[in-house]
């Protein structure tokens, strides 16, 4: 059998940017280099987690040890790079342990096989390629029809199905004692799955390595990397807690091997693999998880935790979930707690980086067994807005009066079809004025949290454009919803008041518009002296 060789520390995997320019590079070069590179490349978002989480940060954290208080942390800051003179023998050390397809092959089981020897294609390992049940829309590929991949491409899919992999039935490894009928039942999503990861992004790839680093007071003497654990080379898995950040970090939720072949041209490719089931959580610790928010149950059920990871809900962008992002300051927002990452920036000394927060999560359909959605956004966020503030009541503000408008909007929509004698249409159907205000809300809140960013002494007077701009916008979105109503709605009619038992309430276009504009005053606190002064202004 011919031997194949991708050893992770010299060839070039890692899609990084540099000089605003997209390429690969090596492990050793990324490490090395880290703060002459710009940052990954976020092209494809679940394989910048995957490869941030299980490789880049537990690497430089088990080579230079996890800091262990706040002025260790800000030392590092001070001295802007990896010290290569720990990173190296480390790596050195551990060479063998980063070769894909040797004898331990890197994050994977090397005797796995089923028990009819059945390899499935590569594309089981990529969330929105066609596979099984998993048919996502606007793809060209099925089974019938696998790619085929590059090892470079191999390992960043095996590294995002550790993270992100569909949940239910799995192929039985051979040698696993729980598999029932050649399958595992039960199987949870990869980690990341249950999470809304929020990732802090600095100006180069060491100051985001830096960002992603906890401070741990007392490390666990066990904690470490998988390539640092004598890893079952078959399919036996267990349910356990994690030892610690590091094999949190590297957690093995799945067992893969993959098959390398040679293509026509003799270069190594990899079609085929092997996926069984892996190791699964007992709980996600929220005293080490450092990507997510978390929300409190208030009543939780037996055995349930008190605190679950915020997910990201599709269709909204990243600024409508900063509430819960911003919740770092103890006791001001109990239903909410911010990142271990976020909240520590509190403590430490960055108030001039001007830090970027990616944001990233996965919406699963069909008891998780299928990819419906992949949700990717960044924005710029403040650092005085973790602090309280005039900048984190104006961040929070904004937030709210940004939902109210979009309530607002939606109810407009809703009065102004039942004028018309129609039923308002169900909240999950359509492009209502509200939802459509949203995405003209967008661009006005990211130029003022990046303006905010930079000079947040002028807070009153970014309160003040967001105040007119909202407010324009707004007037704007329910034009089309006015527009459009028929002569039947000016004349209005009444309904049965919910509210109001034996009352009558009144529908026409006209109050329907009095009250919306009247709302949207409110909401923003804006006086008709404003409204006359913008209009003098033009």
């Amino acid at each position: 059998m011919e031997r194949h060789s991708f050893n992770l520390l010299d060839q070039e995997w890692v899609p990084v940017v540099e000089g605003g320019q997209p390429r690969c590079l090596s492990l050793m070069d990324v490490l090395v280099r880290a703060h002459e590179i710009d940052g990954l490349s976020t092209a494809n978002p679940l394989e910048t987690v995957a490869v941030l989480r299980q490789v880049l940060l537990p690497i430089y954290l088990d080579a230079c040890g996890i800091p262990n208080s706040e002025a260790e942390w800000e030392h590092r800051r001070a001295v802007g790079q990896v010290d290569v003179g720990l990173l190296k023998p480390y790596l050195d050390e551990h060479r063998v342990r980063f070769d894909l397809f040797g004898d331990r092959p890197f994050g994977q089981a090397a005797g796995l096989r089923t028990a009819k020897d059945e390899d499935k294609p590569i594309s089981l390992l990529v969330a929105a390629t066609a596979t099984g049940n998993n048919v996502p829309l606007f793809t060209s590929r099925n089974e019938a029809n696998p790619p085929s991949m590059t090892p470079a491409e191999a390992v960043r899919a095996m590294l995002a199905a550790q993270c992100w992999d569909t949940a239910a039935i799995k192929s039985g490894a051979a040698d696993d004692p729980q598999v029932k009928g050649g399958k595992t039942t039960g199987n949870p999503t990869g980690p990341c799955g249950a999470l809304g990861v929020v990732v802090p992004i600095g100006r180069n790839l060491f100051e985001t390595l830096l960002l992603n680093s906890p401070i741990v007071r007392q490390p666990p003497r066990e904690d470490r990397p998988q390539w640092r654990r004598e890893l079952a080379m078959t399919g036996v898995w267990e349910t356990r807690s994690a030892l610690g950040l590091l094999d949190l970090l590297t957690w093995q939720s799945r067992r893969i091997r993959l098959i390398p072949e040679n293509d026509a041209g003799g270069a190594t490719v990899v079609r085929r693999v092997v996926l069984t089931a892996g190791d699964r959580l007992q709980l996600i610790p929220r005293d080490v998880e450092p990507h997510t928010a978390w929300r409190r149950v208030d009543k939780p059920r037996a055995g349930q935790a008190s605190h679950m990871p915020m997910r990201h809900a599709p269709g909204r962008d990243a600024w409508r979930g900063l509430t819960p992002m911003l919740a770092t300051v103890p006791g001001t927002d109990l239903a909410y707690s911010s990142s271990i990452l976020l909240t520590q920036l509190g403590d430490v000394e960055v108030s001039d980086l001007p830090l970027q927060v990616l944001t990233v999560g996965v919406a699963y359909g069909n008891q998780s067994a299928v990819v419906e959605d992949i949700l990717a956004d960044m924005i710029p966020l403040p650092l005085a807005a973790f602090a309280a503030g005039e900048v984190r009541r104006l961040v929070e503000a904004v937030v709210e009066q940004a939902e109210e408008l979009r309530r607002a909007g939606n109810r407009l929509d809703d009065d102004l079809r039942r004028a018309a004698g129609g039923d308002p249409v169900p909240w999950d159907r359509g492009l209502r004025p509200g939802d459509a205000l949203m995405h003209e809300l967008n661009r006005v809140v990211r130029r003022l949290l990046a303006g905010l960013q930079r000079e947040p002494e002028r807070c009153e007077e970014a309160e003040d454009a967001w105040r007119r701009s909202a407010y324009g916008l707004a007037l704007k979105a329910a034009e089309p919803a006015l527009a459009a109503v028929p002569p039947t709605a000016f004349l209005g009619r009444e309904e049965d008041d919910k509210q109001a038992k034996k009352q009558k309430k009144t529908y026409r276009a006209s109050l329907a518009e009095a009250w919306y504009e009247g709302a949207v005053r409110k909401i923003l606190g804006v006086e008709p002296a404003h409204v006359s002064e913008w209009k003098a202004q033009g």
